[in-house]
């Protein structure tokens, strides 16, 4: 009898800790940017304001340029490809794209080659308006990026190349276009990689720390690559559970069940 209760009991020990290993999951393991507290909206909102995504060469440019007097952009308008209106706010027609060559510039006709690589979007309007006083009055230039997005590989649900909705596209809205990461996913140790000025850099940011607001890679800027790496095995889910280990040890004590009765 007592050798039975000594079985049972162990029976027990083994059911009890298979059903806390499938059951009891720490949601720090799971729960992004787990560590966050009370949350200091002015510093996250002076960090966005901060960041400014640089032209690079390669890049395309969507220019338009409108003007209270489109009469004096006649020639312009014929001879070069921007599309000018009345004005840009009420601009409909189609936008022409510009490429970042090699040395950095971008041609526009009539006016030369600019300097667009290391300025900001800003930047570039406020220079090319400057340029423009001199064929209309009260010049109104917009600047857009064509070829912003980025890419998502590895453990995610949806792979691919994405378009950014906006310039300030951070890390958690890429993956969630790209459906989140699997169940497989290592969500403390996601790799970017980014390319500016030729040179390519990388850095792996952590989904379930706060300290990801603080990374240079929060935001996102053209063409980088996000990667998902998986973990190391995959018979142990995201949440770090070992679910074949539960499984084994609810076997074997009902096998240790079985042989018991069978000695009866």
């Amino acid at each position: 009898m007592s050798k039975i209760f000594q079985s049972g009991v162990f029976n027990v020990f083994l059911l009890s800790a298979a059903w806390s290993m499938v059951s009891c999951t720490s949601t720090k393991q799971v729960i992004y940017l787990n560590d966050l507290g009370k949350v200091d909206s002015g510093k996250l909102q002076a960090a966005k304001s901060a960041f400014e995504n640089p032209i690079q060469k390669n890049d395309q440019l969507w220019i338009t340029v409108g003007g209270s007097n489109p009469m004096d952009l006649a020639a312009l308008n014929s001879g070069m490809g921007i599309v000018i209106g009345a004005a840009a706010s009420n601009f409909t027609g189609a936008a022409i794209g510009y490429l970042v060559e090699a040395d950095g510039k971008i041609k526009i006709p009539y006016v030369g080659k600019v300097q667009a690589e290391g300025l900001t979007r800003l930047q570039l309007e406020d220079s090319l308006t400057q340029l423009f006083k001199d064929y209309t009055k009260n010049p109104i230039v917009n600047v857009r990026f064509l070829n912003y997005n980025f890419s998502v590989m590895g453990e995610v649900n949806k792979k691919g190349t994405f378009n950014m909705v906006n310039e300030r596209t951070t890390i958690l809205e890429a993956l969630s276009m790209a459906g989140d990461l699997t169940d497989f996913g290592k969500a403390n140790n996601v790799l970017i990689i980014r390319e500016e000025n030729g040179v390519r850099n990388y850095a792996r940011v952590n989904l379930l720390s706060k300290n990801l607001f603080k990374s240079p890679y929060y935001y996102l800027k053209t063409n980088d690559v996000v990667y998902v790496e998986p973990v190391k095995s995959k018979f142990i889910a995201r949440k770090g559970v070992p679910q074949y280990m539960a499984i084994a040890a609810v076997g074997l004590s009902l096998l240790i069940t079985i042989v018991n009765l069978s000695r009866k």
